[in-house]
């Protein structure tokens, strides 16, 4: 009645989109039934009875419990406790192998809380890789070590963990320090167990209450949304079938969808199983000018698959590249590159882009411009030119990108940066030559 108090989802198309197909690869690989019986673990004595001492051996005792919590076998998990500059940045580590080791860093040891996140993030690690459902290799596999815990029933320490906040004083200096942890925020957690909730018909769960702030407000706020619109790829009335592999036949038909969620997720599909049938390709570009701006940047990105077929969009991508969001923009990059055609009209488009003020979009263009090898000659002053403003800022990163696009397309790339920085930027001369050594494999 009031479109002020209609219920709306808490996240983005492509996020809600991605959480919902990953819940349901958990529920293919591990069986939806272990979701719908999991019991919910919890912070509190019921659940962690054992004195905490803030030493390994409690660290030890923690890690069994949460591996019966997860059906692992504890014997078959070593643990160590490392000083943090042991760990190079990080505060937990898994090592795969018959006995499989899990690191922690010393100063989780104060932080019970965050310790069973970290332990619930590694062991998740032993459920996906350890009978390889999953290679380590597929590019969102971090993040999907965040989301199984809450499939099974034990990621509200994940959930409560993802920032931390410490406060201490000196003299009359009062201070805080707020630190980001894991791989998915609150907010993408908290519609994670809004799915868990649906789909196991918990209306009002009383575990609900030990979720941080942010992440209740989100979990309340979709758990609202999927009961009136019950618009989710995760759905108590589909989920008992295991999900078959999308035909263009039934991807056609998705992409017409009058929801976004369907449209985003058939793209999802052309890109994850690579499917080039050119009759899809008319349905892809309609999607370039979809109402949701997740559903066309998930567009741009989908034409990769369809390679040289889809030339006749390179003048539509052109302009995605230099007028989209910054997502779309190293999106369409990327696809120029991809495509592989029309070389001189996209290699000065891509010298061009290559001035952009977004990182990940001039690293998409330097990548498509590699793509082109020799053909993308042209483009060579202004590949030099971001080199030189890469290396000015020490941007590692994205110096790496420019650097790696210039070995292939200059014969002699150390002589074309000499050329270029000596006597401009001495500094940016020694970053830039040191990280094509590295490049090489040179000492």
């Amino acid at each position: 009645m009031f479109g002020l108090f209609a219920a709306s989802c808490p996240l983005s198309t492509n996020e809600k989109v991605w959480v919902e197909r990953r819940m349901r690869w958990f529920a293919d690989q591990f069986g939806i039934d272990r979701m719908r019986n999991a019991r919910v673990i919890l912070p509190t004595d019921e659940f962690f009875p054992d004195r905490y001492e803030a030493d390994e051996a409690s660290a030890r005792k923690c890690l069994d419990r949460m591996c019966a919590y997860m059906s692992i076998d504890p014997a078959t998990i070593t643990l160590e406790v490392l000083e943090d500059d042991q760990m190079i940045g990080a505060v937990g580590t898994y090592e795969m192998r018959e006995q499989s080791n899990i690191c922690i860093a010393m100063s989780q040891l104060g932080y019970p809380d965050q310790l069973m996140s970290t332990l619930a993030h590694e062991l998740a690690h032993e459920l996906l890789l350890k009978i390889k459902r999953l290679s380590p290799d597929t590019s969102d596999h971090e993040q999907m070590t965040d989301l199984l815990p809450v499939f099974l029933g034990s990621g509200i320490f994940i959930a409560n963990a993802t920032v931390v906040v410490t406060s201490g004083e000196m003299g009359t200096l009062h201070f805080w320090h707020e630190t980001k942890h894991g791989y998915l925020n609150s907010i993408t957690l908290g519609y994670a167990f809004a799915l868990f909730a649906f789909v196991r018909g918990e209306r009002r769960p009383a575990w609900a209450k030990y979720l941080r702030t942010d992440a209740l407000a989100t979990f309340r706020q979709g758990l609202r949304y999927l009961n009136n619109t019950g618009d989710s790829l995760f759905h108590p009335d589909t989920i008992d079938k295991k999900t078959e592999t999308p035909t263009p036949k039934s991807v056609a038909m998705s992409l017409c969808h009058n929801r976004p969620t369907i449209r985003l997720s058939a793209l999802r599909d052309i890109i994850e199983y690579r499917m080039e049938s050119i009759e899809l390709l008319p349905l892809v570009e309609q999607c370039f000018k979809d109402p949701d701006s997740d559903v066309q940047y998930v567009a741009v990105a989908a034409l990769a698959v369809f390679g040289a077929s889809a030339e006749r969009t390179i003048p539509v991508l052109i302009q995605a590249a230099m007028q989209g969001s910054a997502e779309v923009r190293a999106a369409a990059a990327a696809a120029l590159g991809d495509i592989g055609t029309c070389p001189s009209e996209v290699v000065s488009a891509l010298g061009v882009i290559l001035g952009d003020l977004e990182v990940n979009v001039v690293a998409a263009a330097a990548t498509a411009l590699a793509k082109y090898g020799e053909a993308a000659t042209p483009a060579l002053p202004r590949l030099l030119a971001a080199i030189e403003l890469a290396a000015s800022v020490t941007h590692d990163d994205l110096l790496s990108y420019l650097v790696a696009a210039l070995q292939i397309i200059h014969p002699n790339a150390r002589r074309a940066i000499r050329d270029h920085l000596q006597g401009r930027d001495p500094e940016g001369l020694r970053l830039a030559l040191s990280l094509l050594r590295e490049q090489r494999g040179e000492v």
